[in-house]
């Protein structure tokens, strides 16, 4: 018994930044993970009749996203992530609190746009671009340990930022009863 089109797209349009994400961490491209999504979603409904549910629809999603990014780096010759790694980042989404509710993930949007050029770009060379901090010590011309201090500072600044902007919204008290 598959899934009605309408469901099957409703239900990855709220998988979407879980998807996004996943593509994105693998390509370390999100135009290209968006592109990835869209192909997901209409990979989705040629197989609706197969998927049986929502969760079976948002782990094949899952597993879709990252089959079509792994050959997405083959084809453009990109130096994929170790199994090692896309295997661990797979059970961290298959976890449903692995990503925030989209209110958070608003949240975490408007934190990181009150950041100052030097604090954004740092972070996309970290999780955009996928350059490990030894890297990023090189082009900014700091040690490791001021990369590692700084990024370890940022992340505590937008996970303050984040719980400040929920405690202010009025949905923040309404997470777990959301789908």
């Amino acid at each position: 018994m598959g899934m009605e089109p309408d469901a099957v797209v409703q239900l990855l349009l709220r998988e979407r930044l879980r998807v996004v994400a996943a593509a994105a961490a693998i390509v370390r491209d999100v135009h290209a993970a968006d592109d990835l999504f869209q192909q997901v979603v209409l990979a989705a409904l040629e197989h609706r009749a197969q998927i049986k549910d929502a969760g079976h629809l948002r782990a094949w999603a899952l597993r879709t996203a990252r089959h079509r990014a792994i050959d997405l780096t083959r084809r453009k010759q990109l130096r994929p992530l170790s199994t090692q790694v896309l295997d661990l980042l797979e059970a961290e989404w298959g976890d449903p609190a692995g990503v925030g509710s989209p209110e958070q993930v608003e949240a975490l949007r408007r934190c990181v746009g009150r950041l100052g050029p030097p604090a954004r770009d740092l972070l996309h060379m970290k999780y955009f671009d996928g350059l490990t901090a030894v890297v990023i010590a090189g082009r900014l011309r700091r040690s490791v340990d001021a990369v590692y201090q700084s990024l370890s500072r940022l992340h505590r600044a937008l996970r303050d930022c984040v719980e400040r902007e929920m405690a202010r919204s009025p949905v923040s008290g309404l997470e777990g009863n959301s789908p």
